[in-house]
């Protein structure tokens, strides 16, 4: 492989040509044909003058030519190729007045040729460029779009700058320095004028250190323009419009798009203000570098070391304008010259260069006061700029009285220079590790945080420099991993065409069979002497039998279905050897001649029109209803069930990969591992863009140390579906866990941006919803008695009702009036609370100590605040790792469950939400650690105790501790909320179940009201069970019989449910049900002792039910 990098040091310069064809359109100061010439410079060298020529025709052939060389000695070459244009000035030359020696000429106008194209693999390249006229000139009296001046040119090279694979491995960086805004006060836009300069450092190929100046930047008090114009970083163009770069413009982005540090929400109206009507410095300068592939090394080396670059903001005296005849390559020379002041400095994060395919970074940067140390902490490195030592150390103040201005204002030899500098550093350096000298306060520096300056920057990069895989790439890689299946077998035509000669030969065997069968028995068949009887029928095939074989057909029958017989065994079966063993044979002969008879059975029913058997009816379950079933038996501890709920949906459509899915979580759970990751490559064998199959294999190959496999997998989900948010959070979890931090913060920031995308969304379509309804809304009026109960209670003030304790911690948090809690309308809660809840106990252990008893007296209600206007700003308000950590419990996938809750944990600032508490406790009740899960429900409780969640959790701990009594309390609780919990079915399926324990009438009546509140929102066998037995202990046979024959229909495999119908059949006298749903029971193995005892006891007492007595 061929070195570009040496490649660079070896070439010799390449001529760079440029001819300037024509010019049209000029006006000169004397007339419609001026005498004018070509000046053409590059660099600051003068590269020549074209002839004095007069225009003709309204144009003027210059054929003027000139070159200079490109030298690929270190990075100047190229580098001053990319970023110094070419600048072409048209001269008049004016007639000479009489006793003056010289000719008088005047600069028309200007413009700049881009030799970007060369370091692009151009050869040559031709282009019209519009001449920018200078200020108070003819040429801009008289401009317009249809007589614009313009200039011919044409660039070319005999050979090619780079090739195609230094092509590859370069880059062009572009950096735009375009505003800062908020600038201080004490800026003023009239009295003495500044420079204000931009300066930061880029490693190169080299040691040494690229540094990137930005000079003349004006204070303006204006608002930008929304179409600005890049310009040049070089000052020696005169005319204004050639200061800009052909077509490139500064794309200006929304807020909440850009990378840097203020584009949070709350920032969002300051820098609308700021960028609306402050003062502000105006650059607009774009700098491109050229980076060779060291370069680029050295680039992403620094980034992943340091990730912020330091930018410098300065401030200095405007140097008084050239003389004229003097030369200008002294202007850029002296732009620091003069005292510094407002020193200060940018932090610019360049990770998000770093993340796959990102090519720009642009956004607004806070401007420090510069201090040295500050640099060192920030980037662990120290500042190249040897002007920043003095400024850090010293503070503004001291700029014009130390020791590095007098070095410069000298000149004095360089090696005075270098000595002063890295004595500055050493010292330095022993300042910052021993920590003895503090820092001296920046006091100008500082005005730019009183004033919350920012300063905005753009990075571009022509080609990124961590390449995105590609989608077809991930598919590939994917595939090869877990190779997708077709949706249907194959079947090749062979086996089809064999089939169907076999069919083609049966019938004619059994066309010629019948033929055979009229000749002997058809004359009696006509005179209807055929006899019906079994022993005529049995004879009368025996004689056919006997004629086939003693004549010879049978034999022939058997050779005419031979060949059909050979084809299928070679193109169904696919056997073309002989069999090892006599066994086997056997074994296949016996395959065959079943298959062989049923294919019989098949050609000859469509050949006689036999109707075929009724086909089975299909369950009118459906895959939803088999899910549900199976969650049930999950939580019932039933794994056994579960498994053949999920083994059913399989059966019936095994190219579903939802149904994988959910039998590879079921699996997870069960921490069988390598059986859940089967599934899950089956889902997406079946279906290679299963998005949540996807992460479950990454997440499985993470936990196996498969980490290559892990990350094809989490790519491939967040490139199947950009837009979830879930997809790049748990990317983003993972990159964390394999020490990447530059990737998993560009995955966090992605799916923050996705969240409040999604809201914003939400939130408008909910405000569209909320204005069309009151829109419809049609106020009714008033009735007198209404208007009268109105005016009586505006007359009569409000009476305070006594609340219990218990009632109260219910109802009201913790230091807030009951006046305050807006009233919910009894026609919710009469909907939402069933009549099975009874009053609330009256004070609960686990956080008893969190709600505090308000007093007796009755405490004044709060006044109530004006709702504030609407937000229209869009702000994230779900947090991205706790949407993870739901759906990673949810799949039981508790690894990477507890690093998205400890990024949670992390984030809060103001106090950890009760919504972290309980899931969180949900994480500990999977890990059994019963102990931390009541201390995050206790810490829940004191934030919130009126979250559902958090009393069904509370249920559910106490239901598996066996404590009845308590967990009756809480889920009675958790019942009496408008908002659901979590999940509503077990909930009451297990307080129904505590209710019958009690044996009580009144118990029963509340079990019958539960059970039948889960029958309505999602019914199954269990619930209808419990309808059935709470029915029965209130003698409510004919409910009793209708809830159990519901939940037979559900499952026809629960033991509980034939018994208890046994028991309805006996109390009803039906001897013969009774026996068989008895019969049902016992085979099904009828678990409970106490209901078999039951059954047993009222079958002797009715003395019928049991075949045995």
């Amino acid at each position: 492989m061929e070195n570009p990098v040496g490649e660079f040091k070896e070439r010799s310069p390449v001529p760079v040509q440029i001819t300037v064809l024509r010019a049209r359109n000029l006006k000169g100061s004397k007339g419609e044909s001026p005498v004018t010439y070509v000046h053409a410079e590059y660099n600051n060298f003068q590269l020549g003058d074209s002839g004095k020529l007069q225009m003709t025709e309204n144009e003027i052939e210059y054929n003027f030519t000139t070159s200079f060389d490109c030298t690929f000695d270190g990075i100047q070459g190229l580098d001053n190729l990319v970023h110094k244009p070419v600048i072409l000035t048209v001269i008049e030359v004016l007639p000479k007045e009489k006793k003056k020696k010289d000719e008088k000429v005047i600069i028309l106008g200007q413009t700049t040729v881009d030799l970007l194209p060369l370091a692009q693999g151009e050869c040559a390249f031709t282009k019209t460029m519009t001449l920018h006229p200078l200020a108070g000139t003819v040429l801009e009296q008289t401009a317009s779009e249809e007589t614009k001046s313009q200039l011919d040119i044409a660039v070319s090279i005999p050979e090619p700058l780079l090739s195609e694979a230094q092509l590859e491995e370069s880059n062009l960086l572009r950096i735009t320095t375009e505003c800062a805004y908020s600038v201080p006060d004490v800026w003023a836009l009239t009295g003495p004028q500044f420079n204000y300069m931009v300066s930061l450092h880029l490693p190169t190929a080299t040691s040494k250190e690229l540094r990137v100046l930005f000079t003349n930047g004006t204070l303006k008090g204006e608002k930008e323009p929304s179409v600005r114009p890049k310009r040049w970083p070089i000052s020696n163009i005169t005319a204004i419009g050639a200061q800009n770069i052909p077509d490139s413009f500064v794309e200006i982005s929304p807020f909440e798009d850009e990378d840097g540090e203020l584009n949070r929400k709350e920032d969002w109206a300051f820098r609308t203000e700021a960028e609306s009507d402050k003062k502000h410095i105006t650059w607009n300068i774009e700098r491109r570098c050229f980076m060779e592939p060291e370069a680029l090394r050295r680039l992403q080396k620094y980034i992943a070391e340091s990730m912020y670059i330091p930018v410098e903001i300065k401030r200095v005296p405007l140097a008084p304008p050239a003389k004229a005849g003097g030369k200008a390559s002294k202007i850029e020379k002296t732009d620091e010259e003069g005292p510094i002041s407002f020193h200060g400095v940018a932090y610019v994060n360049m990770a998000p260069l770093l993340y796959p395919g990102v090519k720009r970074i642009r956004g607004a940067y806070q401007i420090l006061p510069y201090n040295e140390f500050d640099i060192l902490e920030k980037t662990r490195r120290k500042n190249r700029e040897a002007s920043g030592v003095q400024g850090g150390l010293k503070g503004a103040a001291s700029h014009p009285k130390n020791a590095f201005n007098k070095i410069r204002d000298d000149r004095g030899p360089k090696e005075v220079y270098k000595k002063n500098s890295v004595n500055l550093k050493s010292i330095l350096t022993d300042h910052v590790l021993e920590s003895e000298v503090p820092s001296v306060a920046n006091v100008e520096g500082e005005q730019y945080v009183e004033a919350r300056s920012y300063i905005v920057l753009e990075f571009t990069l022509s080609k990124p420099l961590v390449q995105k895989r590609l989608r077809e790439e991930l598919v590939q890689r994917v595939a090869e991993i877990i190779p997708p299946r077709p949706l249907f077998p194959r079947r090749t035509g062979g086996a089809d065409k064999a089939v169907a000669d076999y069919h083609d030969q049966i019938i004619s065997v059994a066309k010629i069979i019948m033929d055979e069968y009229l000749e002997m028995f058809g004359q009696k068949l006509t005179e209807g002497k055929l006899s019906q009887e079994y022993q005529d029928q049995e004879e009368r095939k025996h004689k056919l039998i006997f004629e086939l074989n003693t004549s010879g057909k049978y034999f022939a029958f058997k050779e005419q279905l031979k060949h059909a017989v050979v084809k299928i065994v070679r193109e169904k079966y696919l056997r073309t050897v002989a069999f090892e063993n006599r066994e086997q044979l056997q074994t296949f002969l016996n395959k065959l001649y079943i298959y062989l008879v049923d294919q019989m059975h098949c050609c000859l029913h469509k050949m006689l029109h036999v109707d075929p058997p009724d086909p089975i009816p299909e369950s009118f379950l459906s895959s939803a209803q088999l899910k549900h079933f199976a969650k049930e038996a999950e939580m019932n501890k039933d794994f056994e069930l579960a498994s053949k709920y999920h083994q059913e949906r399989l059966a019936r459509d095994r190219n579903n990969a939802d149904h994988w899915f959910d039998y590879g979580t079921f699996y997870l759970m069960l921490k069988d591992h390598s059986k859940a990751e089967e599934c899950f490559h089956e889902a997406v064998a079946v279906n290679q863009e299963h998005i949540s199959s996807l992460i479950l294999c990454g997440i499985l190959a993470c936990m196996n140390e498969r980490f290559e496999d892990a990350d094809s997998f989490f790519e491939s989900a967040r490139c199947f579906e950009p837009n979830s948010v879930l997809a790049w959070t748990i990317q983003g979890l993972f990159y964390e866990s394999q020490d990447h931090p530059i990737l998993s913060e560009m995955a966090f920031a992605e799916a923050k941006k996705l969240q409040t995308a999604t809201e914003t969304v939400k939130k408008s379509l909910d405000e569209v919803i909320i204005d069309k309804t009151r829109e419809t809304e049609v106020p009714e009026p008033e009735s007198e008695n209404d208007i009268k109960d109105q005016q009586a209670a505006i007359d009569e003030p409000e009476t305070v009702i006594q609340e219990t304790p218990s009632t109260h911690s219910v109802a009201t948090p913790v230091g807030v009036s009951a006046d305050v809690i807006p009233k919910v309308p009894s026609s919710i809660t009469s909907k939402k609370r069933r009549s099975s809840v009874k009053e609330m106990p009256k004070t609960f252990e686990v956080i008893e100590g969190a709600i505090a008893v308000q007093p007796e007296e009755p405490v004044p209600a709060v006044p109530v605040p004006e709702p504030p206007p609407r937000e229209t700003i869009p702000v994230c308000t779900r947090s991205i790792y706790m949407e993870a950590a739901k759906f990673l419990l949810d799949v039981y996938a508790l690894q990477f469950a507890t690093r998205a809750l400890t990024h949670e944990m992390l984030l809060g600032e103001n106090g950890l939400s009760c919504e972290y508490h309980v899931i969180l406790a949900r994480l500990y009740m999977l890990q059994e650690e019963f102990a931390k899960a009541e201390e995050s429900l206790a810490e829940a409780g004191r934030i919130d105790h009126q979250n559902p969640d958090l009393w069904a959790l509370l249920g559910h701990l106490s239901y598996m501790k066996e404590n009845y009594s308590k967990a009756k309390e809480y889920y009675e609780r958790a019942l009496c909320y408008v908002n659901d919990a979590l999940d509503m079915h077990s909930i009451c399926l297990r307080l129904g179940s505590i209710y019958l324990q009690e044996e009580k009438i009144q118990s029963y009546k509340l079990a019958k009201s539960t059970y039948l509140f889960a029958s309505h929102r999602a019914p199954s066998c269990l619930s209808w069970l419990g309808v059935g037995i709470a029915c029965y202990r209130l003698n409510e046979l004919t409910n009793a019989e209708d809830a159990l024959c519901e939940a037979n229909i559900l499952c026809n495999m629960n033991a509980e449910v034939w018994g208890y119908l046994t028991l309805v059949c006996l109390k009803t006298g039906r001897k013969l049900e009774a026996e068989q749903t008895y019969k049902y029971a016992v085979k099904l193995n009828l678990q409970n002792k106490k209901l078999l005892d039951e059954i047993n006891q009222l079958q002797e007492t009715l003395g019928f039910g049991n075949p045995s007595l």
